[in-house]
């Protein structure tokens, strides 16, 4: 991939500084978190005030069903697209997404694959001449009085790909919200020793669709989430009965995205959390494909 887009460090460093200047973390704004029924795969539509965050974006044949969400809410510009890390359930409807919306950068690990949806993702960024940054350390910023912080890899080389996941933190005034991509026992290890992990979340998507690691509880006894959200598809095959005896310990409400899409809604002060059934315009889209 061309690097002539590519953001140098410093500059990047400085960007994300200022936008993260007045972030507004005591008061909170209008935040919502939708997470699409895509079924087992990701993608989490951040609307921050005004703007738009992405966090990965589901399957291929997804991509016209991410579109048509966004574009029913007069989405025309991303501010930023997260890519946790390169697994097609993940970056499948990266490269449609940059070329239907401006897309102000593209986050993701530094790593590469050699699979079709992550080779599209490359040339299409260098196509549209997208900035993009390949994270080796950790980044923070701020999005309509929204803070994110970008928890990245700490190892160059990971013999499991989910291990290069990046994990993000959102935060809107007292309401704190953990995204963990499909981080597995060693990347979860790793964010464990950042000074976010001693947070306490109101809500988490759980890693890897429901997959169980020992150092989850011990993530939870300090993140402490009322909400959790798994994204699954109806047989559930990812989802261990540990995930769901660590879940019931404490009493965190569940949602399943195959039960339909689950919005979390924030005002700095409190969350709330619903779940409906898949839009019809989506669903038939998703029928279609």
């Amino acid at each position: 991939m061309s690097r002539r887009r590519r953001l140098p460090a410093l500059l990047l460093c400085l960007a994300l500084f200022l936008a993260g200047c007045g972030g507004g973390k005591e008061s909170g704004v209008s935040l919502k978190l939708t997470f699409l029924d895509t079924g087992k795969s990701d993608c989490i539509v951040i609307e921050a005030g005004e703007s738009v965050v992405l966090n990965d974006t589901a399957d291929v044949d997804d991509a016209a069903a991410i579109c048509a969400y966004l574009d029913e809410r007069g989405t025309t510009r991303i501010e930023y697209l997260i890519l946790s890390h390169f697994d097609k359930d993940h970056i499948g409807g990266a490269a449609e997404l940059i070329t239907q919306y401006e897309v102000g950068c593209v986050l993701m690990p530094d790593y590469e694959e050699d699979s079709e949806p992550y080779l599209a993702l490359v040339r299409t960024i260098e196509e549209t001449d997208t900035a993009y940054e390949r994270l080796q350390k950790d980044v923070s910023f701020s999005v309509d009085g929204v803070s994110f912080y970008v928890d990245a890899p700490h190892e160059s080389v990971y013999e499991n790909d989910n291990n290069y996941s990046l994990i993000t933190c959102v935060t809107n005034g007292k309401n704190r919200f953990l995204l963990m991509g499909d981080a597995k026992k060693i990347r979860t290890g790793e964010f464990l020793s950042s000074a976010a992990a001693k947070e306490q979340y109101d809500l988490i998507k759980m890693p890897h669709h429901g997959n169980y690691t020992k150092n989850l509880e011990t993530l939870f006894e300090t993140a402490k989430p009322r909400y959790a959200v798994l994204t699954a598809d109806p047989e559930r095959l990812r989802v261990e009965e540990e995930t769901v005896a660590l879940l019931n310990e404490y009493e965190c409400e569940v949602y399943y995205t195959d039960e339909g899409v689950v919005t979390a809604v924030s005002d700095g002060e409190q969350v709330q959390v619903s779940q409906t059934s898949v839009r019809p315009e989506i669903s038939e889209l998703i029928a279609m494909e």
